[in-house]
């Protein structure tokens, strides 16, 4: 019991330490998207979304499960740390260096071909931005690996922070175009960049040995659910890839609206992603499914919550905060939040498989979600374009949910439907402990003399 009540606190003590973030993040990322919004237009939106989209699609496609794999050897290898952080940042960098490459020779000349010169080389120059990912996702899992979320949670923050100032600066200059936005990001990314190199001289985890056995059983660990790391990406994407290369960037434009305004959700289902894991990773299968039902109920009391008061308010938020132009943004954004609510149960799912080297699950689930994704497509966007395109998101969540359930059924404990749905006892408890924790901090604040302004980090 006492072992229980313990993880439980560790558990809440970082989902809140993240979800504090997630909450700046998300006001953040909500300034920077109206700024985008009224400073480029619908147009000069969907050109910048087009190009940082496709970034971050790279990077994604071929880091090969790196976060995860980092995660994986962390919590079970025994040998040297050092060994394994620099091996696996050798081959984050070798990864990345790909992406980049892919990224110079074909998607510049399809994303910028309507584009002039200037545009062109602006994209080329943010591309190489991709080569620092590897780095900073080194550092976040291997802290995750031992549940330290600090750093993580202000790197997380740093970036849109940062680009939030640089669009302002620029918007209330004047300066303020899609070209501008490309060359602030990556001046921003290269600044990140060095706080990481400061930061891994600080954690003294480099090493001169790299294990090249323990690279190739790294990637075999993560080329098994690469597949569907791929496939999910696609088919969560692919509404924004098919309107980048098929409609105007106006069409991007509304849609990116959409999404951005359902973010708010986004901060929970993160917080509970991020947080869960490392505790869901490497553990006996009768420990974790315990922990997968408790987090299951308290995701669906939390998110469910967050997709009612955002159902009210989107109607009216929408061309209030962004403008009367992104109206066409309203139904879209309607139909994406239930999604969040499916996706955030399904991670919980994912991560517990995972955490149990059952990561060729991955590829299977995806690779079905995107031939329904796809075949979703051909039907709704063709016929109804921004809210088909919507819809097709929310069909393919509730597939994945339903292939994550029976997997999870068939491979590691047989959960029911009655045992996952929450009920009142479980929305008291989810209260006590986040109020006890903030009593508890308040507690310890006073107790070191320091008040909530001058509270530490």
């Amino acid at each position: 019991m006492k072992e229980r009540q313990g993880v439980n606190t560790q558990w809440m003590r970082n989902a809140l330490q993240t979800f504090g973030s997630q909450i700046a993040i998300m006001c953040i990322t909500i300034l920077t998207g109206v700024l985008l919004a009224r400073g480029l237009g619908a147009e000069g939106r969907g050109t910048f979304i087009a190009i940082t989209m496709w970034s971050n699609l790279l990077y994604w496609g071929f880091s090969f499960g790196l976060y995860q794999t980092v995660i994986y050897f962390w919590k079970s290898y025994k040998g040297d740390k050092k060994v394994i952080f620099t091996t696996l940042l050798v081959y984050g960098i070798i990864l990345c260096a790909l992406a980049s490459l892919i990224a110079e020779i074909v998607i510049v000349p399809l994303v910028t071909s309507n584009g002039g010169s200037d545009i062109v080389l602006a994209a080329k120059i943010y591309f190489l931005g991709i080569f620092y990912a590897a780095f900073a996702d080194i550092i976040t899992s291997s802290l995750a690996g031992e549940e330290k979320f600090g750093y993580s949670n202000l790197l997380r923050m740093a970036v849109p922070g940062l680009t939030a100032l640089a669009m302002l600066s620029l918007y209330v200059t004047g300066h303020l175009t899609s070209v501008t936005a490309l060359y602030a990001s990556f001046i921003i990314s290269t600044l990140l960049f060095i706080a990481n190199m400061i930061k891994i001289a600080s954690m003294k985890v480099i090493g001169f040995k790299i294990d090249w056995r323990l690279m190739w059983s790294g990637f075999k660990y993560g080329s098994k659910s690469h597949g569907g790391s791929v496939a999910s990406l696609t088919s969560e994407n692919i509404t924004q890839m098919v309107l980048s290369l098929f409609l105007p960037p106006v069409a991007l434009g509304h849609y990116s609206v959409a999404q951005s305004a359902v973010s708010p959700v986004n901060t929970i289902t993160s917080t509970i992603t991020i947080t869960t894991q490392p505790k869901l990773t490497a553990e006996e299968k009768h420990t974790v499914h315990g922990r997968v039902v408790q987090l299951l109920k308290k995701a669906m009391i939390l998110i469910a919550f967050a997709v009612v008061v955002m159902a009210v308010v989107l109607p009216f938020g929408i061309e209030f905060v962004y403008g009367s132009e992104f109206e066409a943004a309203i139904i879209p954004a309607l139909i994406l939040l239930p999604s969040k609510l499916f996706d955030c149960l399904s991670n919980v799912l994912r991560n517990a498989l995972n955490g149990a080297g059952m990561t060729f699950i991955n590829t299977k689930s995806e690779l079905i979600v995107l031939a329904a994704t796809l075949a979703c497509m051909s039907v709704f966007f063709t016929r109804w374009h921004l809210i088909g395109a919507a819809a097709v998101t929310l069909i393919a969540s509730l597939v994945r949910i339903a292939i994550f359930f029976i997997e999870y059924r068939r491979r590691f404990e047989r959960l029911t439907l009655k045992e996952a749905l929450p009920g009142r006892l479980d929305v008291v408890e989810l209260y006590k402990d986040a109020h006890s924790r903030i009593v508890r901090g308040s507690m310890s604040r006073r107790k070191r003399g320091l008040s909530p302004e001058r509270s530490e980090l």
